[in-house]
């Protein structure tokens, strides 16, 4: 059994990983929208999971996923977006098996080519949101 210290620790490097993670997102959503300051609020709304409403949230999305190198040169990758999903979850094990069925799902049902790449950012949610609630993310 552990000790409450330990706990404690891990609870404290959870934190920290989460922080970190969400410093990384905030940097990435500014940079992607030259530079504009982004609010703990709006980065609460980047990361819900919704389908972009226009071209504007669409392309957002499509430059956060370039950062990140899901989306490289209009061609999406199910298996690097995979681990990228496992190395910015990587202290929930639960959300990364469920992350997992996601992208396996959306792997087949989504676009790999597409020459806009803001459209294809917004094939990317639309299954993500599609399937999360069929493995109980949502």
């Amino acid at each position: 059994m552990l000790s409450k210290g330990t706990v404690l620790v891990f609870a404290a490097i959870n934190l920290m990983m989460v922080t970190a993670y969400r410093e990384e997102l905030k940097r990435t959503i500014s940079g992607c929208q030259n530079g504009a300051e982004v609010t703990d609020d709006e980065l609460e709304e980047f990361e819900k999971p919704l389908i972009p409403k226009n071209d504007e949230e669409k392309c957002l999305m499509a430059c956060v996923f370039k950062s990140f190198g899901v989306i490289v040169d209009g061609t999406f990758d199910p298996k690097l977006a995979l681990a990228v999903a496992k190395d910015l979850l990587k202290s929930d094990p639960e959300k990364v098996k469920k992350i997992t069925a996601v992208v396996e799902h959306c792997g087949d049902d989504i676009p790999k080519k597409m020459d806009n790449e803001c459209e294809l950012a917004g094939e990317i949610m639309k299954c993500y949101v599609k399937w999360e609630k069929e493995v109980g993310l949502a």
